[in-house]
């Protein structure tokens, strides 16, 4: 069985979405769209900013607006999860965008957000010494390791990190539980944590005390830089 057919309500819906289908958007409208923006109230409660959301959400999403091609976004959904969670996830990301806009930030890529985060401080000299050392080395490695985690992992990261939402708010946004979403969280840790240290172990000749020493530095580095550089 496909993925999508799990969802083929969905897809139907969304396909009919997408062809304009007066009865389809209706439906739309009601079930899926309202209760998806439901996440943007933890951004902004303010009824007029998640007015603005829906109404740019549904501008793209069903009219094109925005798009490279003029293309109803909706056309991109491909039945491989709930659709009321795909549009979730939509209307979080467009609503962050809007206050970074509002708030003059700019918009952090993944290729920057991974770069920056070698740059943060450990507030431990020992440790510092040992960056610089090994700086062009290090940097490489976190960057790559954080390029390397899957996008999913990257959003939650930088949703819960740079975003400040609690895992309940990613949760809903992904329609998970918040002990999925949290799982999530520490699985992205980890891995950046673990690729890190590879990597680095792999491209220099270190002895096994600064290997234990590099542990502790990419530990605290990690930490640090989620918490002060995600965004």
């Amino acid at each position: 069985m496909g993925e999508g057919l799990d969802h083929g309500d969905d897809l139907r819906l969304a396909r009919a979405c997408a062809e304009g289908d007066p009865a389809a958007l209706r439906r739309f409208d009601d079930e899926i769209l309202r209760p998806a923006v439901a996440a943007v109230r933890s951004i902004d409660a303010a009824p007029a900013f998640v007015d603005e959301v829906t109404q740019r959400l549904r501008a793209r999403l069903l009219a094109g607006d925005g798009t490279a091609d003029g293309v109803p976004a909706i056309g991109q959904y491909a039945g491989r999860g709930a659709l009321r969670a795909w549009i979730g996830v939509a209307a979080v990301r467009t609503a962050l965008m809007m206050k970074r806009t509002t708030q003059r930030q700019r918009e952090v890529s993944d290729d920057d957000w991974a770069g920056a985060l070698s740059l943060a401080t450990t507030g431990n000299p020992e440790l510092e010494l040992l960056k610089r050392q090994h700086a062009t080395a290090f940097a490489a490695a976190l960057r790559d390791a954080a390029l390397a985690l899957e996008p999913r992992l990257r959003a939650v990261l930088a949703m819960h990190f740079a975003e400040d939402l609690t895992i309940d708010e990613i949760g809903a946004a992904y329609a998970v539980h918040r002990a999925t979403a949290a799982r999530w969280i520490q699985r992205a840790r980890e891995l950046l944590f673990e690729q890190t240290r590879a990597h680095l172990i792999e491209r220099l000749a270190l002895s096994p005390t600064e290997v234990d020493r590099l542990t502790a530095l990419v530990q605290s580095q990690v930490d640090v830089s989620l918490s002060q550089l995600l965004g």
